[in-house]
């Protein structure tokens, strides 16, 4: 009895051990075949990651600047030239993230593409690195375009390994000189004093500067800051862990705002007509103001300025969206007359624009006859002067004016600020009743950047955009770029202090210009700084003739999926 008992043991335990060999040897078969498929699947990865930094090549000298992405596009639907297309959107939706997607493919014009495999040197390069792919680019319908060409746009490459595929995908833009919130070229102009930053002054932004920067107190900078290096005996808060970053050289060689500048005003005549062009064209056009002197009877008139007014406070008249003025001089008297006005056409697209009389004819060039004349014109928004241009609520003396629209102005000289200007889509934060009031806390700052909104502008000036009004906590609203000088605040140094300077946007300039003094941790004159980043400006969302960099791609997002 004994032996048969072992005997039956025995055969359960050997049963038992053969069924476990066999589940064991399945298992390790089916981690092998796992691992397997997941070597492939990083292959096929890695594949159309190699593809996707092959394509950025290809794409940079298609990044021509204010002109936007100019490629050869193709009007048809993607999906009948890629396959794939619709399985790698499925793909991108079932991933963690794939609510962003579907927003973002909102924007995404899939009538527009181009296929990079048109061009034999990149199937050719492909070739001499053994990969396995394609790639496209399609215009982002959200994207402001010039001329059919976007500022921004979606890259997506395919890779292949057997059986499997992978999928990299990249937001592309141009890259937008104000990516950041503020950058410099030089902190100190020769022979000129430090300007540091001081306690209570907030970068709310990416910062850059090619120079040192000076620190007094307690500044605050919120994102990332790069700069040549750091001096003063403060204790500057970084909320970015990896900064300061310290620029090298060739850092600072390869992003030269002198070099950036050089040719912006050639290249935005590309964008603009002289007047009597502008208003006969039938396609889109920005206007070129360069005025020069006029006989009028007996008398020359000597063109100084141009004033730009904005809408002003609602119920204070001044209803128009963008009115031109020029002051010039007539023997000692400064006198000033209406040029034009542009506005919305009455329910449907488009602009109008109002001609006032026969002295702006005179000036314009325009050679017909008559009283105000509104005609309906191809406007992009761009305004290019060789005079300074004021921007001043001429009509409502110290009210704030609200842009309505986008907008770009650039002068061969100066840009002088009179008054607040603020975002038509931000009235509703900042009424003109109190404005002067208000200051600009983090709180109110995020909510700005939640706006959704249609609004942007643009001041671009070859040399100085100067403060010449200090309202009490002054608010602008705008890109501002000071090529050849500065960004700064005329008599900065004498009368009572003023406040908060806020600037919502982005801030450019050669030399940093003076906007207050202090003593200690307390302004003694003029502003302290609150300067936010509109962070919109890196979607493609912005003006028309915004300053950048040539043949440089700009990369919002990079997602892989497979």
């Amino acid at each position: 009895m004994r032996k048969a008992y072992i005997l039956v043991y025995t055969l359960i335990i050997v049963a038992a051990v053969s069924i476990l060999s066999v589940s064991l040897l399945t298992n390790v078969a089916a981690y092998v075949r796992t691992g397997a498929v997941e070597v492939s699947k990083n292959q096929a990865h890695i594949v159309s990651q190699s593809v996707l930094q092959l394509s950025f090549a290809y794409l940079k000298p298609y990044m021509s600047g204010i002109r936007g992405i100019t490629l050869p596009w193709t009007n048809q639907n993607i999906a009948t030239k890629a396959t794939w297309w619709h399985s790698f959107k499925d793909f991108l939706f079932s991933q963690s993230d794939g609510d962003f997607w579907r927003n973002l493919f909102q924007r995404v014009n899939e009538s527009k593409y181009f296929d990079f495999s048109t061009i034999n040197e990149f199937n050719q390069d492909l070739s001499t690195f053994t990969l396995s792919g394609s790639s496209v680019v399609l215009a982002l319908s959200a994207s402001y375009q010039v001329y059919g060409n976007p500022y921004s746009a979606l890259l997506v490459s395919r890779g292949i390994n057997g059986k499997l595929e992978a999928y990299s995908v990249a937001i592309v833009s141009i890259d937008f000189l104000n990516k950041y919130a503020y950058f410099t070229e030089k902190e100190t102009r020769p022979g000129g004093d430090i300007i540091y930053f001081i306690t209570r002054d907030v970068i709310d932004g990416p910062m850059r500067s090619n120079d040192y920067i000076n620190i007094s107190g307690s500044p605050r900078f919120r994102s990332t800051v790069e700069v040549r290096g750091v001096r003063g005996t403060g204790n500057p808060v970084y909320e970015d862990p990896f900064s300061p970053k310290v620029l090298s050289q060739q850092d600072i060689d390869d992003y030269n705002m002198t070099k950036i500048a050089t040719n912006y005003s050639a290249d935005l005549n590309a964008l603009v007509k002289n007047p009597q062009d502008f208003v006969n064209s039938s396609e889109e056009s920005g206007i070129n103001l360069n005025l020069s002197s006029i006989r009028r009877g007996n008398n020359t008139l000597t063109p100084q300025k141009l004033i730009v007014e904005f809408k002003s406070a609602e119920g204070q008249g001044n209803d128009h969206f963008m009115k031109v003025y020029v002051e010039y001089k007539e023997g000692w008297q400064t006198k000033t007359d209406s040029l034009f006005t542009i506005k919305p056409r009455p329910n449907q697209e488009g602009y109008q624009m109002v001609i006032h009389g026969q002295n702006a004819r005179e000036w314009l060039g325009l050679q017909d006859s008559g009283n105000d004349e509104t005609r309906n014109v191809n406007f992009n928004g761009v305004l290019k002067s060789n005079l300074t241009i004021a921007l001043q609520n001429k009509s409502n003396n110290d009210k704030p004016m609200y842009v309505d629209g986008r907008y770009t102005f650039y002068s061969e000289q100066n840009v002088e600020l009179y008054d607040h200007v603020i975002y038509e889509d931000f009235r509703s934060f900042f009424p003109h009743q109190s404005i002067d009031s208000i200051v600009v806390t983090d709180q109110m700052a995020q909510q700005l950047k939640d706006v959704t909104r249609t609004d942007f502008l643009n001041i671009v000036a070859r040399d100085s955009v100067i403060v010449k009004e200090k309202e009490q906590n002054l608010k602008l609203t705008m890109s501002i770029y000071a090529f050849n000088d500065s960004f700064k605040v005329e008599n900065y140094n004498s009368g009572s202090p003023k406040g908060q300077l806020t600037i919502f946007g982005s801030l450019m300039q050669y030399y940093r210009g003076p906007v207050g003094t202090f003593s200690g941790e307390s302004i003694q004159t003029g502003y302290y700084k609150n300067y936010i980043y509109d962070s919109k400006i890196l979607e493609g969302f912005g003006s028309i003739g915004t300053p950048v960099k040539k043949e440089e791609v700009l990369i919002l997002t990079l997602r892989s999926v497979y």
